[in-house]
């Protein structure tokens, strides 16, 4: 499944907690006092949208979905701080969300089985594989200086390639001094070189996030840059590539190979897909569900009062 979104994202300071606790209870953040735990960012992050939780997985992860919820969790805590929550239409609106939410939810998971069965999910998974093709991707990063007078520093193309032959010496010095025994660690340590340095030197929107384009797949960037970062080993900066858009050095940061996606991790996709073709079907359900549950209730209704 084609996913051709790509966000450029903030990095985020980890604080850091004593070793006895448990990795579920130690904090991925704090907003203003409030722990965000990694129990809790698991739970919000299963939670989304199959969609929703497929672009993360291709734009920054966990990391990028926490970045977007502390900025949404600052404008709840202002709220709060000023009293907004307790006006009465909002304290209705927060009521009736809550409601549509365990209703939407029970439906899906409790009353929706009964429509649509495992078995199903799997059988069209089974004759559909083709649709879960999943091409060869990298996770890259750049650092790009533009020429021709264009770019935040206009400068002539000769200019341009003049500079990123500055940074390249710079950031291949820094390469050879990382002496880490851990290949891990010596990956980690190269990475955070280049990020530094795209965030000195690089002129486009991504230099804020250490020049972060995120997953991509062949087709999404400019040809030239895609045939350099596509031969890369994984943790090492290229030569001087040369596009359209200036002059770029490349790190890959991880690789996937061309595959399939798993089912466990297509079933919420696909469950989804089928539960919209099966819509009648479940309506149908819901009503019968309701019907009975309305025949054994006690329910007294006041017309007189209604106006």
């Amino acid at each position: 499944m084609k996913r051709c979104l790509i966000i450029a994202l903030a990095a985020l300071a980890l604080p850091l907690l004593a070793d006895d606790q448990t990795p579920a209870s130690k904090p991925v953040a704090t907003i203003n006092g409030e722990v965000v735990t990694a129990a809790k960012l698991d739970r919000m992050y299963s939670n989304l949208s199959p969609a929703m939780r497929s672009q993360y997985n291709d734009t920054g992860g966990k990391a990028a979905f926490l970045e977007n919820y502390l900025r949404k969790r600052l404008l709840v805590q202002e709220a709060i701080k000023s009293g907004f929550d307790k006006r009465p239409d909002i304290v209705m609106d927060m009521e009736a969300a809550k409601e549509g939410a365990l209703f939407d939810r029970y439906v899906r998971d409790v009353v929706t089985p009964n429509v649509l069965t495992d078995a199903e999910v799997r059988k069209f998974y089974d004759d559909h594989l083709t649709d879960f093709a999943t091409p060869e991707k990298v996770h890259v990063r750049h650092i790009v200086i533009t020429g021709n007078g264009s770019g935040p520093h206009p400068k002539s193309d000769e200019e341009a390639l003049a500079k990123i032959k500055e940074v390249s010496e710079l950031l291949h010095r820094q390469m050879a001094e990382v002496k880490a025994d851990d290949p891990a660690v010596a990956a980690r340590i190269r990475l955070s070189y280049f990020g530094e340095d795209a965030r000195k030197y690089s002129e486009d929107a991504t230099a804020a996030a250490g020049g972060d384009l995120g997953w991509v797949v062949k087709g999404q960037l400019d040809p030239d840059f895609e045939g350099a970062a596509f031969k890369l080993d994984k943790g090492f900066p290229s030569g001087i590539v040369k596009t359209r858009f200036g002059y770029h050095l490349i790190i890959v940061e991880d690789k996937q190979a061309a595959g399939t996606e798993p089912f466990e991790s297509a079933r919420p996709t696909i469950r989804e897909y089928l539960m919209a073709q099966h819509a009648e079907d479940v309506m149908q359900t819901v009503t019968r569900l309701t019907n009975e549950l309305r025949a054994q209730s006690k329910i007294t209704l006041y017309p007189e009062n209604i106006k």
